[in-house]
């Protein structure tokens, strides 16, 4: 008897350790899955073409979905969103005045599911209008991010702006 409960007693400790190295684990990738957020809004104030492409898959099957009214349909790997929209973006950011682009990420939220995690957030978005004011527009987000040789990243991205009154 004495055994069976030397064993149990064994079995309740190390359950107890692996559910506390989960946790650990856990927080150590949504620390990670956060800085991508981070990492994202500062690439977008700066217009770091180079942040972006550290953050997206480098495949033809990433997938965006992007607010803007000259690419209305689905972005189709990664070849077409750098070509076709990444390198534009970032272009016209960097030829802005510092510190004038601010894009923030709001109320982020993280579902992990082992090597795949979706992150959503609401964001906002002040820039300068080239008639010399500032516009503001309001969204969502969703990044779906995977976890590929050992680094994050964003597999598919989906953002739109909430609909004008």
């Amino acid at each position: 008897m004495r055994k069976l409960i030397g064993l149990v007693i064994v079995l309740v400790l190390i359950l107890a350790l692996f559910s506390s190295l989960t946790v650990m684990a856990s927080a150590e990738v949504e620390e990670e899955l956060f800085a991508i957020g981070i990492k994202f809004e500062q690439a977008f104030e700066n217009g770091d073409l180079k942040t972006f492409e550290e953050l997206f898959w480098h495949d033809e099957r990433l997938t965006v979905f992007w607010p803007d009214p000259n690419t209305a349909f689905r972005i189709d790997g990664w070849s077409q969103f750098l070509q076709g929209y990444l390198k534009g973006m970032t272009y016209y950011l960097s030829q802005l005045p510092p510190g004038t682009v601010n894009f923030e990420i709001r109320q982020p939220s993280i579902n992990v599911m082992e090597d795949v995690a979706i992150l959503t957030s609401y964001w906002i978005l002040t820039m300068p209008t080239p008639e010399g004011g500032m516009a503001v527009s309001q969204g969502r987000a969703t990044f779906v991010c995977k976890k590929i040789e050992g680094k994050w990243v964003i597999i598919h991205a989906h953002a739109s702006t909430f609909p004008t009154p």
